[in-house]
C-alpha cells in the first residue's frame, strides 16, 4: 500500500505540470494525460479496482487509435450537459415568466364531471390521436351503439351440426376488431379550437385520505387548460362546447347510474355515483297501462318540472319534492313507465338497492345530497327491503315461530338443534341465512324516510318507488307529501293485448322514420326465411325455436325462394290490425301479465300470422300452469 502521509505531492504535481506544458506547446497533450493519469493511478488505487483499470485502458484506446483527446471529449459532454441546463433553467424562468402575466388557465380535477367531458372529446381530436405520447384506453361499447353501426354485420358464420346449410353467427372476433381509444399521456400537450393554440398539462399527484380508519394516499389528476391572454373567456366557451359535445345525444337516450362501490364513494364528487347503462329512450306508447292515467301521470311531472314550480313551492314554504308509488303484479310495466318518464322529459336515473350490503344511513344521505336538481331516483321492489321500525323489531324477537311454546318443547326443539346428527342441509343453510341476516344492519325506516324528505334533504328530484305488495308497506313512507301520486298496474286486458300486439309487429312493414336525432333510421331488413337443415320449417307449436338462416351467409337463397318468403311474411296496416284484435279476444282479462305476453310474441317477432295461430294452444298451457302452480312452463 501507498502511504500518502509520506507521500511528496509537490514533487509529483510539479513535474505533471511541467509535463503538460511541454506537450501542450510540442502538439504532445494525449502522451502528457496518459502520464499524468499514470501518476495518479497509483494514487488513486486504479491498479486493484478492475472497473478503474478497465476505464483507463478504454481511455488509451481511444487516444492511440483515434487519435483524439479524450479530455477534449469529456469536455465537450461536459459543455452541452451545462448548456443544456442554462436553457432549460432560462427557458422555465422565461415560460413562468409568460405564463403568470400573459397567459390564462383553469383546472380541473379528475372528481368532477367535466374532467370526463374533457378527455372524451380530446379522445376524438385528430391532433391529439397522432401525439407522440398517448395513453391507450380499452372502451367496450354497448348494445345499442353496435347495433347502429355497419361494422357489426360484417359477423363470421359458422356451419350448424347435423350436415345442414343452416349457419349461426360467430363473434369471437367482436373484441379484435374493437379499436382502442386514445387519450393524451401525463405530461404537455397542445391543441388548436377555433383559430386559437391551448396548452393542456395532465399532472397526477398524491393526495392523503384520512377518512378512512387509517390513513392512505390516493392519486388524483389535476388538469390544466391554459391559452395565451389575461382572459379566460376562451377556455370557457372550450368547456361550454366540450359540455355540449358530450351532452348532444343525452335527449336521444337515458343515463343510468348506481352507487359507487364503498372504497370509490369515499372520495365524494363524481365518484358517488356510477354509470351503468345508457340506453335508447323509450317511447311512451309502448308503456301498456290505462290512457287515463299515463296523462296523469305524465302532466303532473311536467307540471312538478316547470321552471316556476320552485318559486311556486318557496313562496308557500312547501319542499319541492315529488314522489310515484307504482304497484301492481311483477311484469307488469312499472320500471318500464319510469324509463319512458325520463325519457320524455330527458332525465337521468339514478337506482338504489336498500339491500346492499355495504350501503349505511349515512351513505344513503350522501347519495341523495349528491343528486343532480332534476332527475329520477328509482327504488324497485321497496316491500322487498327489509324496512322496519326499532319497535318492532323489538316486540318480533321473542316470537319466532307459529304460536307459543312449552318449555318442555323448547328444550326437546334444543336437544334435537344440539344433536348434529339431526341436522339437515337446510337447517344449516337457514341458520347461516340468519346469522347473515342478524350481521347485516342494512337501512331502517327512519335512515330512509330522513334520506327522502329530512331537513337537510335534497331537493327538486322526483321519487319513484315501485312494489308488488302495497299492502306490506309502512304508512309513514306513503303518506301524502312522501308519496303524492300512486299509480295501479294490472294484468293485460284484451284491449291492452291488441295495442301489445300491433306495436310488436307495426316496425317489421314500416317505412325508415327519423330517429329524435333527425337522422334516418337504418332500414328495416326483411325477415329471413326459417330454415332447418336445409328445409324450410312449418309452423308448429314447438317450445323451442327453430334455428334461423342466418342473412349474412355466404349461400344465399335464390331469386325465386326468397321472392316467395318476403311475399309469405309481407302484410299491411288492415291485416294487421284485423290479426291484433283476434290475438286480443283470445287473451282473457287480467290473467296474463304484459310481460308474458310480450315473451309469447318475441318467439315468433317476425311473424304474426304463426303468432295467432299458436295463440290459443299457448293460452290453454299457461292456464294449466297458473292452475297447478308450478313454474315449469310447458308450452312457450
Amino acid at each position: 500500500m501507498i502511504d500518502l502521509g509520506k507521500m511528496d505531492f509537490t514533487t509529483l504535481f510539479k513535474g505533471n505540470l511541467s509535463a503538460m506544458a511541454e506537450n501542450m506547446t510540442g502538439g504532445r497533450s494525449y502522451s502528457g494525460n496518459n502520464k499524468m493519469m499514470e501518476s495518479l493511478l497509483p494514487m488513486l488505487g486504479g491498479q486493484f479496482n478492475p472497473v478503474f483499470r478497465s476505464l483507463m485502458l478504454l481511455y488509451q484506446m481511444i487516444g492511440s487509435n483515434l487519435g483524439i483527446d479524450p479530455t477534449l471529449i469529456l469536455t465537450l459532454v461536459g459543455f452541452f450537459w451545462a448548456a443544456n441546463r442554462v436553457v432549460r433553467q432560462v427557458y422555465g424562468a422565461v415560460f413562468r415568466l409568460v405564463q403568470e402575466n400573459f397567459m390564462s388557465n383553469i383546472h380541473i380535477t379528475s372528481t368532477d364531471e367535466i374532467y370526463t367531458h374533457m378527455m372524451k372529446w380530446l379522445a376524438l381530436q385528430p391532433l391529439m390521436a397522432s401525439s407522440r405520447s398517448l395513453t391507450a384506453e380499452t372502451v367496450s361499447k354497448t348494445a345499442w351503439e353496435e347495433e347502429e353501426e355497419l361494422e357489426a354485420l360484417q359477423t363470421r358464420t359458422i356451419a350448424g351440426s347435423g350436415g345442414g346449410n343452416t349457419e349461426y353467427l360467430n363473434f369471437s372476433n367482436q373484441e379484435a376488431k374493437a379499436p382502442p381509444r386514445y387519450v393524451p399521456a401525463v405530461g404537455v400537450h397542445g391543441f388548436w379550437f377555433k383559430g386559437r393554440y391551448f396548452r393542456l398539462q395532465r399532472k397526477l399527484q398524491n393526495v392523503f385520505d384520512g377518512e378512512a380508519n387509517y390513513g392512505t394516499f390516493r392519486k388524483e389528476e389535476d388538469l390544466i387548460v391554459s391559452c395565451f391572454g389575461r382572459s379566460p373567456e376562451p377556455i370557457k366557451e372550450l368547456l361550454q362546447f366540450v359540455k355540449e359535445f358530450y351532452y348532444q345525444d343525452h335527449y336521444a337516450r337515458t343515463t343510468i347510474k348506481r352507487p359507487s362501490p364503498a372504497p370509490m364513494r369515499r372520495y365524494g364528487g363524481r365518484y358517488n355515483w356510477s354509470q351503468v347503462a345508457n340506453r335508447p329512450v323509450r317511447p311512451m306508447r309502448t308503456v301498456v297501462l290505462d290512457p287515463k292515467q299515463k296523462g296523469q301521470v305524465l302532466a303532473d311531472m311536467n307540471e312538478y318540472l316547470h321552471p316556476a314550480t320552485p318559486r311556486w313551492y318557496a313562496n308557500r314554504g312547501i319542499p319541492l319534492r315529488r314522489g310515484y308509488l307504482f304497484y301492481g303484479p311483477p311484469g307488469t310495466g312499472k320500471t318500464s313507465l319510469s324509463f319512458a318518464l325520463a325519457g320524455v322529459f330527458g332525465l337521468d336515473i339514478f337506482v338504489i338497492s336498500l339491500l346492499e350490503p355495504t350501503l349505511t344511513e349515512e351513505d344513503l344521505g350522501t347519495l341523495f345530497n349528491s343528486l343532480p336538481r332534476r332527475c329520477v331516483v328509482l327504488l324497485e321492489d321497496i316491500d322487498t327491503a327489509g324496512l322496519s321500525r326499532a319497535d318492532d323489531e323489538v316486540d318480533a324477537a321473542p316470537s319466532d315461530g307459529k304460536g307459543n311454546k312449552s318449555p318442555k318443547g323448547d328444550r326437546e326443539e334444543s336437544s334435537k338443534k344440539n344433536n348434529k346428527d339431526d341436522w339437515k342441509v337446510s337447517d344449516l343453510a337457514r341458520a347461516l341465512k340468519k346469522e347473515a341476516k342478524d350481521d347485516k344492519k342494512g337501512i331502517s325506516l327512519s335512515g330512509l324516510l330522513n334520506a327522502i324528505d329530512g331537513v337537510a334533504s335534497q331537493e327538486g328530484r322526483i321519487l319513484v318507488m315501485t312494489t308488488n305488495k302495497p299492502e306490506s308497506l309502512d304508512e309513514a313512507l306513503i303518506r301524502p307529501g312522501r308519496v303524492d301520486l300512486q299509480v295501479g298496474f294490472t294484468n293485460a286486458t284484451p284491449s291492452q293485448a291488441t295495442e301489445l300486439f300491433q306495436r310488436m309487429y307495426e316496425a317489421d312493414g314500416a317505412s325508415p322514420a327519423k330517429r329524435i336525432d333527425g337522422h334516418l333510421a337504418p332500414p328495416t331488413n326483411p325477415a329471413p326465411p326459417i330454415t332447418v337443415n336445409g328445409g324450410t320449417s312449418s309452423t308448429s307449436s314447438s317450445s323451442t325455436a327453430s334455428p334461423t338462416k342466418s342473412s349474412f351467409s355466404d349461400k344465399p337463397l335464390s331469386p325465386e325462394a326468397a321472392a316467395e318468403a318476403e311475399k309469405k311474411h309481407q302484410f299491411d296496416a288492415e291485416e294487421l290490425r284485423r290479426i291484433a284484435a283476434e290475438f286480443g279476444a283470445l287473451i282473457p282479462d287480467g290473467l296474463f301479465s304484459p310481460a308474458e305476453i310480450q315473451g309469447f310474441l318475441l318467439k315468433r317477432k317476425k311473424d304474426p300470422r304463426r303468432a295467432l295461430k299458436e295463440t290459443a294452444e299457448w293460452v290453454e298451457g299457461m292456464r294449466l300452469q297458473k292452475e297447478n302452480r308450478t313454474k315449469v312452463l310447458k308450452v312457450q
